[in-house]
Parts: C-alpha cells; structure tokens; sequence
C-alpha cells in the first residue's frame, strides 16, 4: 500500500476516529486504527467493541491499494507534529499481512509497527432501510437531553438515552432519576422504517463530533442490537443499553398550579450568583416566588449566605421550593430561548422548565428548611 494525502484532512479523520480507539485494552488490537486505501480515497476505523466509527478521506492520491493496521495514538501524534501539508504512507508487504508502515514528509520518516488486519473486529457498513432527518437536528436533540443522563447506575437503561423515531416524530429522553429532559420534534420521513433504543452516553459524544457545524441529512438504522448513523463521510456504528426505559410520559407533572415566566439571561445569573455559596454542606438553591418577584438564598454554615432577587411574571399563590443549582444550570448552558417557563406545584413535587412546546426539562427538588 502506497498513498500521499493532505495532513489537515487526514489528521482531523485520524482525530474523530480515535475517540472510540481505547488508550488500554486487555485486547492490544482495539488500540488501532484500521486504514484501507483504494479508488482515490482512504478509509478509516476504529473500535472499542461497543462503539466503532468509519470515516473516508476523499482526493487521495492512491499508488498501490492495500489494507495496514497500526497504533492510534502513535500515528495521531506523529500527524500533529508533521510540519508538511502532504504526507506520504507506504506499507512494507511479505507473503503474509504487512509488517511495517511508513510515514514520511520532507526530511522525515517514521517506521511505525503494523499488525495483520484480518484480526480487527469487524465494524460494519451502512447499508439498508433507513430513517433520515437534519443532522443539526439530531444534534441539538443530543445536546439538550444527553446532559440529564445517568452515569453509571445500577439501573442500566439509564445509563443511556432513549431515542425514538415513528409517525413523523423523533424523541429524545434522557434521565437519571432526579432528572429528566425530553425533546420531540416533527420530521420528514421518506420510508415507513421505526425505530426505539437506548444509545449510549460515548455514543452520542462521537455522533455529536461527526455531527459538529453540519448541514447535512443523517441517515440512521436499527439493526438488531445495533444503531447505525451516517452522516457526510462518517459512520458510528454502537450497541444498545439493554434494558426498558422509564415511562417518561408519566413522570411530566401535570396538575401544577403555579406559573413563573421569566428572562433566561435573568435567571442564569441569578443562579450562578446564588450558587456561589452552596457547598457539601449546603447543596441547594432555596427559591421563592411572589407577586412578581423571585428570590433564592442560599447559605453555607458559618461562613455566609446570598440573596439574589429577580422580576418575574408569576400567576399562582406564593411558594418556596429547593434546587440543586447544577441541575438548573446545566439547562441553562444548552437552551437559546429567550425566556423560561417554570410551573410548580409545592415544595415537595418536581418543577417543570419549559423553552417551547417540544422541550420539557422536569427537576425534583431538594428538601428545605422552613
């Protein structure tokens, strides 16, 4: 194999593929990368057994076809620190697989160890009946409900997001039991394809990295336990979360009587201000609202409180609830709607955050001290 490609295309590739390749593995293979070059483009592959990404490199100058597989980490450095713009890979060849593979620009050469491809865990193609939709879509689906993922609980289905496509609507829940965001969007279906499974947590980090700043349709596809996405040259391919989901439907509050409006900006900073004296001693945010006024206090023994006042819209009679200010704020880090809607029953029930008709974010409160 002989091929000369531009630095910046195949390192930004070598990049978003190596998120998936493990730094340790009981099995050394998955530390690889997989490169294959033919027909003027290179392909890429990395896996981790549970979620494995292809990415192509078009315009590549492609002397001899072949197949290397080498170390990751290694080659992404050796790639960084390359001052060319045009880099040359060659592939020592035997009667058996590869056994060594060169890099070389300028007046540098690198000999790097290859291992026989052949061995490398299989990460399948995209082929078949999909469901498409924007990607900047799905992306912001991701971004809003990810966040509110369990990490590492004993309840597995969690420990993931559930994702949803059917009837022209996509959904995307995420909880962790203390927490919920939920989003559901209208979209253009072409096939009558369905799908319902829980994605991983890393697999929405690389699908959100291939999905970055694009403008591109993503085709996506259940396949037994596997989801595959393909968006532009890229293709994540992951395993489910076994398990069944929570029923999300339930847990939305719906007899809640008492209705704030009030500036996003507002409310960012009256949190962040508020949170700046909470601490293990003292986890929540005490918020009470009346008339047209909000205030949270918040208070670490011994050492000092704040109180924080903002202008409201409120309709409903006087109530004081306790928040975790991280779970507020990690809302207010991902919505770019200009105000927010909180309803709320009393200060043992959970509050509904709303930023539109399609984005629901519900919040338990934390106990509080009359």
């Amino acid at each position: 194999m002989k091929f000369t490609c531009e630095k910046k295309k195949l390192h930004s590739a070598l990049q978003l593929v190596s998120t998936v390749v493990p730094a340790k593995s009981p099995r050394e293979i998955l530390q690889n990368v997989l490169i294959d070059a033919r027909e003027g483009c290179v392909q890429l592959a990395g896996t981790d057994l549970e979620v494995g990404i292809r990415f192509v490199v078009e315009d590549v100058n492609v002397e001899e076809e072949g197949t290397i597989l080498t170390e990751a980490a290694q080659l992404t450095r050796i790639l960084h620190e390359a001052i060319s713009e045009d880099i040359t890979f060659e592939s020592t060849e035997g009667d058996g697989p590869a056994l060594e593979f060169n890099v070389s620009y300028e007046e540098s050469r690198y000999e790097l160890k290859a291992s026989d491809p052949e061995e490398y865990p299989d990460v399948p193609p995209f082929e078949g009946e999909h469901v498409e939709m924007e990607g900047a879509l799905l992306n912001r689906m991701i971004e809003h409900t990810a966040f509110a993922a369990a990490r590492e609980s004993i309840r597995f289905a969690i420990n993931g997001v559930l994702f949803a496509v059917n009837e022209g609507t996509a959904q995307m829940v995420g909880t962790d039991g203390h927490r919920l965001a939920w989003m559901k969007k209208k979209v253009e279906i072409d096939t009558k394809e369905s799908f319902n499974g829980i994605l991983p947590l890393k697999a929405l980090d690389v699908l959100q990295r291939l999905l970055a700043d694009t403008q591109e349709q993503v085709k996506l596809k259940l396949d037994e336990n596997f989801i595959l996405a393909k968006c532009g040259n890229g293709v994540v391919v992951s395993k489910l979360v076994e398990g069944s989901y929570p029923n999300y439907e339930e847990i939305i509050p719906r007899e809640n009587d008492k209705i704030a409006v009030i500036d996003t900006a507002k409310l960012t900073s009256a949190v962040r201000q508020a949170a700046v004296l909470t601490g293990e001693e003292s986890l929540a945010v005490r918020t009470s609202f009346e008339g047209s006024t909000m205030t949270m206090t918040s208070r670490i023994p011994q050492r000092g409180g704040a109180t924080i006042k903002r202008q409201v819209d409120y309709e409903g009679e006087p109530v004081k609830i306790g928040f975790k200010p991280g779970y507020l704020l990690d809302l207010l880090k991902v919505t770019d709607a200009e105000t927010i809607r909180i309803e709320l029953k009393d200060k043992d029930r959970p509050a509904l955050f709303k930023t539109s008709d399609d984005y629901y974010y519900v919040v338990m409160p934390v106990s509080i001290e009359e």
